[in-house]
């Protein structure tokens, strides 16, 4: 794992205290990664490249006759190759993702937010369409993926206002999501996924088609993992009633266990429906999620 304290700007200890995330996003991208995410095909896209020598034959349109009225040659120019998408943010806002463990910098709701606003960015950035589904049983936001500066502020300003709260995202409105998919493009999945593992083939089916990427990003607190050191700990059910009081120190091997067995059943769930998982902590920077989500889409291109 890559240590926060050699990239600052990644530590979810000080980004978690801006609270303009597009701010946040722009400084965490085009601080650390921008350029990265780049197709450097020459083609026939709107973004200039590079200059060459003109070929005899070649269309008069690509010559610049500026250069020629200046240096008396002829040069065309270059392209980078459009690589426009779709990218859809689902971002899981369910009571469980309020969990902050006791000392920790963020919520596994706050961490999703910057991770959900840089990959945004990055799309952006890419000239990708951008689109939004995320909220709760309680409370469901969808923007359909599109363009430009103003998409990219109105889904950011949605994603800021979200609250965890309810229960996840069930059979319904995940059918409703599934419906309204455009016809190809890249998915995104943020949430702890610590339940409803055994409905994700049905949830994810449409990641078996070759027209969509789903990468999926598990953000869970590292005290889920280990379990505090306390005598006591009160578990409460976040999403539903109940709680239940323990001796941490009893149940750590099986619970360490058992919570490790549920990271590796997840694994092979997704990679059942194709979609890909990464697993991040709360206190892990931000950059190793951004160089996933590029290694991951470099790879399904």
């Amino acid at each position: 794992m890559v240590q926060a304290k050699e990239y600052p700007l990644l530590d979810p200890l000080h980004l978690s205290k801006m609270e303009d995330l597009s701010l946040l996003a722009r400084v965490v991208v085009e601080g650390n990664y921008f350029g990265l995410h780049r197709s450097r095909k020459q083609g026939q896209g709107n973004e200039f490249f590079q200059y060459r020598a003109y070929e005899p034959g070649e269309d008069l349109k690509r010559v610049d006759w500026k250069v020629y009225a200046k240096s008396n040659e002829l040069v065309s120019k270059t392209y980078q190759e459009s690589t426009h998408s779709n990218l859809i943010m689902v971002l899981d806002a369910s009571a469980s993702m309020s969990y902050r463990g006791t000392n920790l910098v963020c919520s596994k709701f706050r961490y999703a937010q910057m991770l959900a606003s840089c990959l945004l960015y990055l799309g952006h950035r890419q000239g990708d369409r951008l689109g939004l589904f995320g909220g709760s049983e309680k409370k469901v936001d969808w923007m359909f993926p599109s363009g430009g500066r103003e998409s990219f502020k109105s889904i950011l300003t949605t994603i800021g206002s979200m609250e965890p709260e309810g229960g996840d995202l069930g059979d319904n409105l995940w059918n409703q999501f599934k419906s309204k998919l455009p016809r190809q493009g890249t998915v995104v999945v943020i949430s702890d996924f610590l339940e409803n593992e055994n409905r994700l083939e049905n949830y994810l089916s449409f990641a078996s088609s070759n027209h969509y990427e789903c990468i999926c990003f598990q953000v869970i607190d590292p005290l889920e993992e280990l379990l505090p050191d306390d005598e006591a700990v009160r578990f409460i059910n976040l999403e539903g009633e109940g709680e239940l009081s323990v001796a941490p120190d009893r149940i750590r091997t099986e619970y360490q266990s058992r919570i490790a067995g549920h990271i590796d059943k997840l694994g092979l769930l997704l990679a059942k429906t194709g979609a890909e998982l990464c697993t991040l902590r709360t206190n892990q920077d931000l950059g190793f999620g951004i160089r996933q989500f590029l290694s991951l889409r470099e790879a399904g291109k």
